[in-house]
């Protein structure tokens, strides 16, 4: 049995995927691979528990940095007091979604 195999709805054999499929699915495993280095690595880089970062200038930018000395808390959300917005513009768009999933 190839380890490219699929089961047939109506059948309870397994039926291999065809060359192209199989070219497909490898294929498609490189972006989904990537995403879920992306997505891991703003795991590790931040404290996705954490309260929201705001700052002055540029609005809410997600959530806090993890060993950050730059955040300052100030009551329910952290102030970004740093120059450095690199980690925010790398990760925007997971910043965003986080940012949505909070309500803000």
């Amino acid at each position: 049995m190839s380890r490219f195999t699929t089961e047939h709805p109506m059948s309870s054999k397994p039926v291999p995927l065809s060359p192209r499929g199989q070219r497909i699915f490898r294929w498609a495993l490189i972006p989904a691979g990537i995403f879920a280095i992306y997505v891991g690595c703003f795991v590790w880089r931040f404290d996705i528990f954490s309260a929201p970062v705001r700052d002055n200038e540029h609005g809410w930018l997600g959530p806090r940095i993890r060993g950050d000395s730059h955040s300052v808390d100030i009551g329910e959300v952290y102030y970004y007091e740093g120059t450095d917005f690199s980690l925010y513009d790398r990760y925007s768009p997971l910043c965003a979604l986080w940012l949505t999933l909070q309500g803000l």
